[in-house]
């Protein structure tokens, strides 16, 4: 890109200044090409949204007229725009002037140091910074035509977006973290059957044989014996009694229970393969007298005297003792009978199945079509699957908070996948259930934090992630952490909140950082094929000066997206190349 020569500029100052006839500017103009100029940074750059100049302007001795006016604009102007911001202007005066502004003196000379900033504007992504100035001195003044001074603007730490996308996904808008399960191998389940006894009586009445949950439990293990994919392992049986009756006689009813209770699923079973093999249906050891359940079912009770009850229980160790003093409550006792003991003389019955193991399609297929067929731990696992697509996922996490709606975790993977949907409000609603079941798990306030962040709310997206970071020191917290100290231009910060593990955006931290070779290293190690891991590495060349790997790496890059050709011509970190050859057979 051609230049505009200091000699250039002394001739436009000169041409201007002689039509005035005043002399003294005219001697400023003669002798502009001694005026020296630093620019930084050169280009110009882009950092939190802001674009940052600094020009340092440096008189020499016996230059700056002693009453002369110099008013000095920079502006940015868009080369690929009709668009144009200014600057802040300032006045510089010589030491004769009776003013307040910045003063050059006549025989030592001088220095103004100018900064000022402007929000960032994309028209000016590939731009030119201008220079105008405006001489006044007795009353006249000249207006000289603006020329360039130097170049912007850099916008390298806008690639955390593309950065993003590489690290996380196309959706992505930060890491989530999903509550997971390892791949469940088989899986045990139960169906089971409870059989009632009149009081002192071992056998099972008529009614209670046909009842309904009989038909269910046979139909249901006559089912599990048939289906290739599970195993029907063997019948446990545990009989009761209620500890209202004596000791002796209290243990033949267990006994009498658990024989007729074998005999009685025998028979129900009786064309159902395998159930007849000996030690098949196995009765289980237990108290003659079922204190336990009577103390469980006393405390879900709504008994008015049942914290009286309960202290009995606690005084008395000797069972007898325990009857007699529960007997002497009559009025509570007289509730017991019809609510309580009846459902203590019963028979338990477990059929104890053996699933085999579901392939990873099967599950998938199921969490899609009958998420119901799933154990708890296999649909869990199905919504973290690669294999399962965004709906999937979906279908079976709305069916898994319906089944397990005090388990955190569905809500949270809900939460997330409707947050990848960009269904935000319906991810809302999910991440603060997970968040009222669970207020100590760093996952759920990473994933508010990745939410907030697609709401646009980068303040409550930091508190979250740091949050989460301080719960559980989490990688995925830490790199979102790092996104938002590249945009807020903390790059010192991101570095470290990246951690260990290579990512595009740790890499751009880096190179953002000034630390070319790091970022260079880290980016080698990305496993992606995207183009904009190409475009980065053509970035990290042409900074560290190796043309050569810049250009090929930007060729990689364009041949997979010719999108980043049109990017590239526009942008000044190839400002070096941008009239060479190499560089315009590759964007052109």
């Amino acid at each position: 890109m051609k230049k505009v020569t200091v000699n250039y500029l002394a001739l436009m100052i000169a041409t201007a200044f002689v039509a005035t006839g005043c002399n003294g500017l005219k001697k400023m103009a003669d002798n502009a090409n001694t005026i020296q100029r630093n620019i930084q940074p050169q280009p110009l750059e882009m950092h939190a949204g802001k674009v940052p100049v600094s020009i340092t302007v440096t008189f020499p001795a016996k230059y700056f007229d002693k009453n002369a006016y110099l008013i000095c604009t920079p502006s940015l102007s868009s080369a690929t725009e009709t668009k144009e911001v200014k600057f802040k202007s300032t006045t510089l005066q010589g030491e004769k002037v009776k003013d307040n502004n910045p003063t050059i003196n006549y025989k030592a000379g001088g220095s103004y140091t100018y900064k000022d900033t402007i929000d960032y504007d994309p028209a000016f992504k590939k731009s030119d910074l201008m220079l105008s100035f405006k001489a006044t001195k007795n009353g006249e003044s000249v207006d000289v035509t603006s020329f360039k001074i130097g170049d912007g603007v850099i916008v390298t730490p806008l690639l955390v977006e593309e950065g993003l996308k590489v690290d996380n996904g196309e959706a992505a808008t930060g890491r989530t973290i999903d509550a997971k399960v390892p791949k469940p191998t088989s899986s045990e389940t139960t169906k089971d059957l409870t059989v009632y006894f009149p009081m002192q009586k071992s056998d099972m009445t008529a009614a209670e044989q046909k009842k309904n949950d009989v038909k269910a439990f046979v139909q249901a293990v006559t089912d599990i014996a048939n289906d290739a994919n599970t195993d029907l392992k063997s019948i446990q049986i545990a009989s009761y009694a209620s500890p209202d009756g004596p000791e002796d006689m209290n243990s033949n009813l267990v006994e009498g229970r658990g024989k007729n209770s074998v005999n009685f699923v025998k028979n129900q079973l009786k064309k159902v393969e395998g159930t007849q093999n000996d030690n098949f249906i196995q009765r289980q050891t237990t108290q003659a007298e079922d204190w336990e359940g009577f103390r469980k079912a006393t405390e879900n009770s709504e008994l008015k005297d049942k914290a009286l009850i309960l202290r009995v229980l606690s005084m008395y160790s000797d069972p007898t003792v325990r009857e007699r003093e529960i007997k002497n409550i009559s009025e509570a006792y007289t509730e017991l009978k019809s609510d309580i003991l009846p459902k203590l003389r019963r028979s338990e019955i477990k059929a104890i199945c053996q699933s085999a193991e579901k392939t990873e399609d099967e599950i998938v297929k199921l969490a899609g079509s009958n998420p119901d067929e799933l154990t708890q731990d296999e649909a869990l696992y199905s919504s973290t699957s690669k294999q399962a697509d965004l709906d999937t996922k979906i279908n079976v996490l709305e069916n898994y908070v319906s089944r397990f709606p005090e388990d955190w975790r569905g809500y949270n993977n809900l939460g997330n996948a409707y947050i990848a949907k960009n269904e935000l409000g319906k991810a809302q609603t999910n991440l603060d259930k997970a968040l009222e079941l669970n207020s100590n798990e760093g996952a759920i306030y990473n994933n508010l934090g990745v939410l907030a962040l697609a709401n646009g709310d980068e303040e409550k997206a930091k508190d979250y992630f740091t949050k989460a970071k301080n719960l559980g020191g989490s990688e995925e917290a830490g790199y979102n952490l790092g996104v938002l100290n590249i945009k807020n231009a903390e790059y010192a910060q991101a570095v470290s909140n990246f951690g260990s593990n290579p990512s595009f955006n740790k890499s751009l931290a880096e190179l953002l950082n000034k630390n070319n070779g790091g970022a260079k290293s880290t980016i080698n190690s990305v496993d992606s094929e995207e183009a904009a891991v190409d475009y980065l590495k053509a970035v990290i060349a042409a900074k560290s000066g190796s043309k050569d790997e810049a250009i090929s790496n930007l060729k990689n890059a364009c041949s997979k997206d010719a999108a980043w050709k049109d990017y590239a011509k526009t942008d000044e970190e190839f400002l070096q190349y941008f009239e060479d050859d190499a560089f315009k057979s590759v964007v052109e």
